[in-house]
């Protein structure tokens, strides 16, 4: 069982950042960082750890919160995501593990990205935000 709060993950490797193709019902993508629902008992911390395990393969150190986003996608679909920045353990393990939801994950610099953003992501990217700061880095809220 789950409720409606997500964790995401800004995973990192070499001054690039993980970005996947999300399949949308109109044939479409969107771009989107991986994460996903956080179960009942689970941090959020733990959530988008397995998350990144889950859709992509990859193991992750020095991971630090970030940032919030509160998702209003219609009167009756709200979420909150909850952001994490990690750094990739190992690049070669990247796999594509759920073709259903995720077309591909590319590595692309985070200001490459504009257009076809899923929802949450694009609320993160209109705050302060930007990777690569690690410690002492502020928090960013989007409402």
């Amino acid at each position: 069982m789950r409720g409606n709060c997500a964790g995401a993950v800004i995973v990192t490797d070499a001054e690039r950042v993980l970005f996947g193709r999300r399949v949308c019902a109109s044939g479409g993508f969107e771009w989107q960082l991986p994460g996903g629902w956080i179960n009942r008992g689970e941090s959020p911390r733990q959530a988008a750890r397995r998350e990144v395990v889950e859709e992509t393969g990859l193991q992750l150190r020095d991971m630090h919160f970030v940032g919030i986003t509160n998702n209003i996608f219609s009167a009756h679909n709200h979420s909150i995501s909850l952001y994490f920045e990690a750094e990739c353990v190992d690049r070669g393990a990247l796999i594509v593990a759920e073709p259903e939801k995720c077309r591909a994950w590319e590595w692309r610099q985070w200001a490459d990205l504009n257009n076809n953003l899923f929802l949450p992501l694009q609320l993160l990217k209109q705050t302060e935000y930007r990777p690569f700061l690690r410690r002492g880095q502020q928090t960013y809220t989007a409402n």
